[in-house]
Parts: C-alpha cells; structure tokens; sequence
C-alpha cells in the first residue's frame, strides 16, 4: 500500500509539465513566415467567400501567434490565430481571434498545404490549399464544410489571393 503514493505522487507531478510545442506534436508544422498576411478567399468559381459558408469570412489574416495545443488536437500541430475580414480587410469578430476553438490556420508540410478553419469547435468551414516551397501570391486548393453531425458539404474548388492588409 505505501509502494503506490510514490507512484501516484509521481505520475501526479509529471501530468503537470506543460511540453514545448515541438514536443507535442511534429516538427512538419513550423512557421512558414513567407504565408503570413491578408489573403482573399474565392470558390473556384471565382465567388468570394461569403456566410454561404458557414462561419467564412470572404478576407482573412493569418497570424503568428500560436494557439495552446489540446493533446486530443496534436495532430493540428502549431495551430496559429486567424483573423477573420469582411470584403473591405476589417475585422469582422470584436476581439482579434476567439481562442483555440475560434478561427485558425496551421500548416501541413508533409503534403504542403495551408488549411484555414473557420470553425467554433463544433461546424465551421475549412479551406485547404496547396504551398508550393517558393513564394505564390495565389494558392490553389479545397473549400468544404464540416459538421459536428453529419458528413461534410459544399464540396469544391476553391483559392485565396494574397492582398494588402488594412489593419
């Protein structure tokens, strides 16, 4: 009986260390500053993004600062703040980002894409696009919403053009 609270004391105190994020999840996931600034949203139509998707945004910018990573989340890697703009580049939510359930970006480099959730940890919609290892001023991808209740909708093209932040 005595052999188990130095056990339990034990796995007590190292439930409480708080990893470095590199140490949560995988180093395919580091900043690509080249990706940071204002980015237009369009359907492969050539459409803005609008609330036809639910939570979207037709502007966004794409933040460095790092959201906490929930361990049953690791595998969004360093999941970055993303600020959410209406079609004239201002902030659409009152407080820049909601927190690690509001809007985020993280990057894949094993598959080189850029995935934008729009999401409030419930539904929300995601674009995916594809980063090439050089600079690109439009990114080429996927737009699709995914639901807490059934499987994802409004499937199809989509893209995002670089442009000047205004705030």
């Amino acid at each position: 009986m005595q052999l188990h609270r130095p056990v339990v004391a034990a796995l007590i105190a190292l439930g409480s260390i708080k990893l470095p994020l590199a140490a949560q999840g995988s180093v395919r996931n580091s900043l690509r500053v080249d990706l940071l600034g204002c980015y237009a949203l369009f359907t492969g139509a050539g459409h803005r993004v609008d609330s036809n998707f639910y939570r979207a945004s037709p502007n966004v910018r794409l933040d460095s600062t790092v959201y906490p990573v929930f361990v049953a989340h690791k595998e969004f890697g360093a999941r970055r703040r993303l600020a959410r703009l209406d079609a004239n580049g201002r902030h659409i939510d009152p407080s820049f980002g909601q927190g690690p359930l509001g809007p985020g970006w993280w990057v894949d480099s094993l598959v080189d894409s850029l995935r934008v959730s729009f999401s409030d940890g419930f539904s929300g919609a995601f674009v995916t696009v594809a980063v090439p290892p050089t600079h690109s001023d439009t990114l080429r991808g996927r737009i699709e919403e995914d639901w807490d209740y059934r499987e994802p909708t409004s499937l199809g093209p989509a893209y995002a053009v670089r442009v000047a932040c205004v705030e």
